[in-house]
């Protein structure tokens, strides 16, 4: 979008009455240019309304920006979205991640400088279940979270997704924990629930003694789920990449248009690539890329690279890692020069010297189940000496060790 740099009055002129004889309504000057005084005197006042927003209100003007683009299907709702968060850390807005017990629907503001993300920024995570959750809350802890919400709005793979992006840390079991054995955990509480009562029996699911996710694999799940992380910075998650001495963007911010600088490291976070339209261009019709790319402290700034670059630096990546593309997430180590573009400095890349993958996502994520049995036995070290049942005692015993066995499923639903 153009920014307007200064309005200058120069009298009045005739315009073009839209209440023209025209099947489409609008009328065409002679050069080809559309008119429509109506639309114009809307965009003025739009513009005008909005500009007295952002200045008097910046921080709800932002955050109703921000909301439109997250729900927005526009291919540059996802550039626009870290620009609008960029924006508002400028105002020293910190930026919380979605928590169970505090998180909205969508983004809200706490303490006058806080922007508590939203639980339907998270990915699997629909309207119903947020409805359900939000109703019911607040939670005292993971078994009063699973015996109050309904299995049928909130699932399994609702619960995942809450847990792998850190919205459930205050039960203060791992997410790793939660995200396996949720759904064999419900259907335990399920059958347990038959013969209690959760006000006033307790629920023991004995959760293994399994290893937490890695800070790097917690960093790729906060990525794919909410598409930013808050576990910790890229500086950790990429391991040793970010660990020699390298230019940061705030030092780029701070240099004379077109200075060299030698060496760089950035995750890119946001590119899209185009043909060069300029006619008179070297580069015409020549495919380049535009990106945003992420220091290892969190700050951004633009990358260019021209066709002539373009070309070599996929063929760079390719000699570094066959299985590796020129994507969001992956990390590059160049150099280049700084360019300002739209009043903002960037940066021109030059040469590729080595990239990094994104953090993988941890290998095993599929569900598990804890056999009560055996878990029994463990935590006795003896025989267990079970009392007589009565019936319907020994239906529900055979119905969970079916369960345990794999040999019989519960309502489809639930999961």
């Amino acid at each position: 979008m153009s920014n307007i740099k200064c309005v200058k009055e120069i009298g009045e002129f005739q315009t073009y009455d839209l209440e023209v004889n025209h099947p489409d309504h609008q009328f065409y000057l002679s050069n080809g240019i559309l008119t429509s005084n109506s639309h114009s005197t809307l965009y003025s006042m739009t513009s005008y309304k909005t500009a007295y927003l952002k200045a008097h209100f910046p921080i709800e003007f932002l955050m109703a920006n921000l909301m439109a683009e997250i729900k927005s299907n526009s291919p540059d709702a996802k550039g626009n979205i870290e620009k609008i968060k960029k924006e508002l850390r400028s105002h020293k807005v910190k930026i919380m991640p979605p928590d169970l017990n505090k998180s909205q629907l969508v983004y809200t503001i706490e303490d006058g400088n806080k922007l508590v993300t939203g639980l339907d920024a998270i990915k699997f995570v629909g309207e119903d279940a947020i409805k359900d959750i939000i109703e019911k809350r607040p939670f005292k802890d993971f078994f009063d979270f699973m015996t109050r919400i309904s299995s049928k709005t909130v699932r399994s793979n609702n619960i995942q997704a809450l847990a792998a992006c850190g919205a459930l840390d205050s039960f203060g079991i791992s997410r790793k924990l939660i995200f396996l054995y949720c759904s064999d955990y419900r259907k335990k509480l399920n059958i347990w629930l038959k013969k209690h009562n959760p006000n006033i029996d307790q629920f023991i699911y004995p959760f293994p003694n399994e290893a937490a996710w890695t800070l790097p694999e917690s960093y790729a799940l906060e990525q794919y789920y909410l598409g930013e992380s808050f576990v910790c910075r890229p500086a950790v998650a990429y391991g040793d990449f970010f660990k020699d001495d390298h230019v940061t963007v705030s030092y780029i911010k701070k240099t004379k248009e077109k200075s060299n600088i030698s060496s760089i490291k950035g995750i890119v976070r946001g590119f899209f690539e185009f043909p060069v339209k300029k006619e008179t261009s070297k580069y015409y019709g020549m495919r380049m890329i535009k990106a945003v790319i992420e220091d290892k402290n969190g700050e951004q700034c633009s990358l260019t690279i021209f066709p002539d670059r373009w070309k070599v630096v996929q063929e760079r990546i390719q000699q570094i890692s066959k299985k590796a593309i020129f994507d969001v997430g992956i990390a590059l180590h160049f150099s280049g020069n700084s360019n300002n573009y739209e009043d903002n400095m960037g940066i021109i890349i030059d040469q590729l010297f080595n990239i990094a993958l994104s953090p993988a996502l941890p290998a095993d994520l599929k569900a598990k189940k804890v056999n009560l049995k055996d878990a029994k036995l463990k935590s006795s070290n003896k025989e267990v000496v079970e009392k007589p049942k009565n019936q319907q005692e020994m239906q529900d015993q055979i119905e969970d060790d079916l369960y345990d066995e794999g040999l019989i499923d519960l309502d489809p639903e639930i999961d």
